[in-house]
């Protein structure tokens, strides 16, 4: 029977799975890291994990670059250690701003390409031109909005009409 640790690596590997932001391999990197009290290298990563110490790398590095964990020095080692960032919050913004302007981008690629398909198959539909640019315009906006939510930026009146011109 798992223990308790075990199953909550593997509900955070299960949930990182159905986030579509990142794997199940790497939540259960994340949440090996969270649930220790100091670094772990990667060796240790991979076995606690359950995978190769080559995946480890990969998905190690993911986190990195989504800020959801660190490398850190420890001393006497040559190895690469690693933590988890605690911060919950700057984790959630990170996620779910990854998710929502690869979905806006995904979405604006596919609009883009099929603009000179639909121009031909709408005609002369005001109602329908004026459809599609309101959904470009949506989908820009909310790509600019996600950049400058990961930047940090305070939202103020001044920089949303900067989206929306």
């Amino acid at each position: 029977m798992p223990t308790s640790r075990e199953r909550i690596i593997q509900a955070l590997g299960d949930a990182a799975n159905r986030s579509g932001v990142f794997s199940e391999v790497a939540g259960k990197i994340y949440a090996v890291l969270y649930l220790n009290l100091g670094p772990l290298s990667l060796d240790e990563i991979a076995r606690e994990a359950g995978t190769s110490k080559g995946n480890a790398s990969v998905q190690v590095r993911e986190l990195l670059e989504l800020g959801m964990v660190h490398k850190v020095w420890v001393r006497r080692s040559r190895r690469d250690y690693y933590e988890a960032v605690t911060d919950l919050w700057t984790i959630a913004k990170q996620v779910i701003a990854r998710r929502l302007e690869e979905e806006a981008r995904t979405l604006l690629l596919a609009l883009e390409a099929a603009q000179p398909e639909m121009a031909a198959e709408m005609g002369t539909s005001d109602v329908l031109k004026a459809r599609i640019d309101s959904m470009r315009l949506f989908l820009q906006m909310t790509v600019g909005l996600v950049e400058s939510f990961r930047r940090g930026e305070t939202m103020s009146p001044d920089s949303l009409r900067k989206f929306a011109s």
